[in-house]
């Protein structure tokens, strides 16, 4: 069995660490929201929302420095120490503390670990072709993990709190396993943390004045705010809406979405071809339009359909924008660097999100018009990157022409 283990080729093993991380991250948070609201707190919704930006906020502060250590050191020995963050931070549930610090170290090792995620892919890849098929493969992994866990983890919230915790534990424990399979290749030890936080905001200025790279930040950007809010939204959505108010039955009809973007992680290499990665965008407005109309369903089936549509949509949106980015960060600033910047924007959007989410919770705004207020927000993206999208398209066509 061991020997087995062994065979398992480098790209592969990525796959699977990541798999194993992504699936404990999502049992830990409907873990969380199985705590809280057994601790009776008189607004549970907007307890999981703050807990959420405690995760959240370990991306922002760290930023500056998690692309620098990703580069300076091993991007196996990056993964395994994110890992171990994480476990870390479910281990101290086991110790009695609050479930927001103990969403803080997972946090932490979230932001250690992603950088090293994707930085490894374009060590591993040989070419943009390679690179978008391993960046389809992890993220198909990664909505598969988010799927099955926000599965697992609603069934398991829903009846006690050890079973969860030991079983999250374990997972990452895993996952750390699968970090000694990818191949330990040396980072580049001239990097000094001293400067890295002023390199840090250089860095983003640098991928900022680029075209492409600007585009892909700003629209990965939106998709995760989109995806952070719609999952806390949820939760207070169908219970009023459907009346489906167990942890368990939440968690299957969020994770019908996850289960759209594994079925986009197919579709998107057939349908966003290497060199023509701008043709995402379009699916992105798609994505916009079934979250609004979903917000305003009393159907069930109609529900899961429109969320399964919008995990499709947003998957095809967001995987080739992933792969410009990499593409055009590593020639720019360097793979890990370029993902610090990456988790920057997006976590600090995903926080503002969160926030103007809380704010209108207070102002008791209903819940079907809080999405709406977001959906206005995400759709004021939507409109700038319309008037990029000609220049992108003409860069592509340049690149073309010169091959």
């Amino acid at each position: 069995m061991f020997a087995s283990f062994r065979k398992i080729k480098p790209l592969n093993a990525v796959v699977w660490t990541q798999f194993l991380s992504a699936f404990a991250d999502n049992l830990n948070f409907f873990l969380i929201v199985g705590l809280v609201k057994r601790e009776g707190a008189s607004d549970p919704d907007g307890m999981v929302t703050y807990i959420q930006m405690a995760f959240l906020v370990a991306y922002v502060v760290l930023a500056p420095l998690v692309g620098a250590f990703a580069d300076k050191k091993a991007k196996s020995h990056v993964l395994l120490l994110g890992n171990a963050m994480k476990a870390t931070g479910i281990t101290l549930l086991l110790l009695g503390v609050p479930p927001a610090l103990c969403y803080f170290f997972v946090g932490v090792g979230a932001v250690v670990y992603s950088p090293g995620k994707y930085g490894i892919l374009s060590e591993l890849t040989k070419s943009e072709g390679e690179l978008l098929k391993a960046n389809a493969q992890v993220e198909g992994s990664t909505i598969l993990a988010i799927l099955l866990g926000t599965v697992a983890g609603g069934f398991l919230a829903a009846r006690s709190d050890l079973p969860a915790i030991l079983v999250c534990l374990f997972i990452y424990l895993l996952s750390l396993a699968m970090t000694f399979l990818v191949p330990v290749k040396p980072g580049n030890p001239d990097i000094r943390y001293r400067t890295a936080s002023g390199q840090f905001f250089r860095d983003a200025a640098k991928l900022f004045r680029n075209r492409r790279s600007r585009f892909s930040l700003i629209g990965t950007g939106a998709f995760w705010l989109t995806a952070s809010v719609l999952r806390i939204a949820l939760i207070a959505w169908l219970p009023l809406n459907l009346g489906i108010a167990d942890t368990d039955q939440q968690s299957m009809i969020i994770g019908v979405t996850a289960l759209g973007v594994v079925a986009s992680a197919w579709l998107t290499p057939r349908l966003v071809p290497e060199g023509r990665l701008y043709r995402g965008f379009f699916y992105g407005i798609a994505m916009v339009g079934t979250v609004m109309a979903a917000n305003f369903t009393n159907e069930l089936w109609l529900t899961v359909s429109l969320l399964f549509v919008t995990g499709v949509m947003g998957g095809i949106f967001l995987i080739p924008l992933n792969t410009m980015l990499q593409e055009e960060g590593k020639a720019l600033v360097g793979p890990g660097r370029t993902i610090a910047v990456q988790n920057f924007v997006e976590n600090a959007l995903t926080v503002v999100g969160l926030f103007l989410y809380l704010t209108l919770r207070k102002m008791e705004v209903p819940v079907n018009y809080s999405v709406v207020g977001i959906g206005a927000v995400l759709t004021l993206f939507f409109i700038y990157l319309a008037f990029q999208f000609g220049k992108i398209r003409e860069s592509y066509a340049l690149i073309r022409a010169k091959r």
